[in-house]
């Protein structure tokens, strides 16, 4: 099997999005299927073509937008959208190229929007069938758009098979195509070994948890901050990391010092997956404060590592962490109710309370960087 693989995300240098999607290529190059990538161009205008490894090729397609996301562009609207139109059609021509010299059996689309939408014209013009991942951001947030609404709702109508990472994500992609079957299929990657010179401060005596993810507002790291001041305030020995780089450094760090929490709360930038573990390793427990998701890949990462959660409910996250007794669930932005979880979970015998080995493994099982992509190649080879 050929499968065109298009996404708006893919990692390269120091973009760290879309880093589960090496991982779904390798699964399914062991499964038989040969993948060409289609991403767009973030460090210049030109189109350029390599292989990655024995099975996968890319290319990325030249634009003038460079790694600046399509959401941000419509907001600039006078500049943004012409620059929204030229990703549209440069990674449709691209993607008609390749077909026409390829001949790709499916084209599959991670992200409704923009991903899908090429996929959708370019399935139309060639008549190779395509199919869509959800993925949270374009179901839960795009489709509340007036503009990008009827266009996922066309891109996920016309999909020959859907699939979404969250089983809440799932019924709601299934409800913007007028109930066709929307089927579970993880994301989630394996950490690698490489470090850097990054190490946890020695933090004997300390409760210690941490955050990980890009620094944007939907992350909800200024709700955790703020939470971390609560603990001041109740006199909790605490040490908090917050791992990543994003637009939002500047205000978490002015949040941080304002907040009198220089040396309680570490921005630490962006790490290595080998500096990921150890921080696991380290830390007591493992927080996710975000404001949308469905499940996002530190909850499968920290469950991989056999630590306890906090988490806020939204998409699969409370549910997930009810059922499978991995920790507290809390409303999200309410951050005096994450303080209150955070000082129980100070608490040793709570937090030992938690963890059971059985829950633990079956969740990884499900959340495996391999399960996903055999559910898409195990529903693409039925026809």
């Amino acid at each position: 099997m050929k499968m065109l693989l298009i996404t708006s995300s893919f990692p390269n240098n120091n973009l760290i999005s879309g880093v589960f999607i090496p991982d779904t290529i390798k699964t399914l190059n062991t499964l038989g299927v040969q993948v060409h990538v289609l991403t767009q161009n973030c460090d210049g205008s030109d189109s350029i073509t390599k292989t990655l490894w024995d099975g996968c090729s890319i290319t990325y397609f030249g634009w003038h937008g460079g790694s600046t996301p399509l959401v941000e562009l419509m907001k600039k609207r006078i500049s943004g959208i012409p620059l929204a139109f030229q990703y549209f059609i440069n990674g449709y021509l691209s993607g008609k190229a390749i077909c026409r010299h390829w001949h790709p059996d499916i084209i599959f689309a991670e992200w409704l929007i923009p991903s899908g939408l090429i996929a959708a014209i370019i399935s139309k013009s060639t008549k190779i069938p395509y199919c869509c991942r959800g993925l949270g951001s374009d179901v839960y947030l795009a489709s509340e758009n007036l503009l990008i609404s009827p266009i996922i709702k066309y891109v996920a109508r016309n999909s020959k098979y859907l699939f979404a990472d969250g089983f809440d994500l799932c019924h709601k992609t299934s409800k913007l195509a007028n109930g066709k079957e929307c089927y579970f299929a993880a994301t989630a990657r394996k950490l690698e070994n490489k470090k850097s010179d990054f190490r946890p401060l020695d933090d004997t005596g300390l409760f210690t948890f941490c955050s990980l993810g890009r620094l944007h507002k939907i992350k909800g790291f200024n709700f955790l901050i703020k939470a971390c001041s609560l603990l001041q305030q109740n006199n909790i020995n605490f040490r908090c990391y917050i791992a990543g780089e994003g637009e939002e450094k500047e205000n978490l760090k002015f949040l941080i010092d304002s907040s009198d929490l220089k040396g309680k709360v570490i921005l630490t930038g962006k790490l290595e997956d080998g500096d990921i573990r150890d921080l696991f390793r380290h830390v007591d427990c493992i927080v996710i404060p975000s404001l949308s998701e469905s499940i996002p890949l530190v909850l499968s990462e920290g469950v991989n590592a056999h630590k306890p959660l906090i988490v806020t409910s939204v998409g699969d996250m409370g549910y997930l962490a009810e059922k499978y007794k991995l920790g507290y669930a809390v409303n999200k932005e309410n951050y005096h109710e994450l303080a209150e979880a955070l000082i129980k979970m100070s608490d040793v015998k709570i937090r030992a309370s938690f963890y059971d080995k059985r829950n633990y493994d079956e969740l990884s099982s499900i959340l495996s960087p391999d399960s996903g992509a055999k559910a898409i190649y195990e529903k693409l080879n039925e026809g």
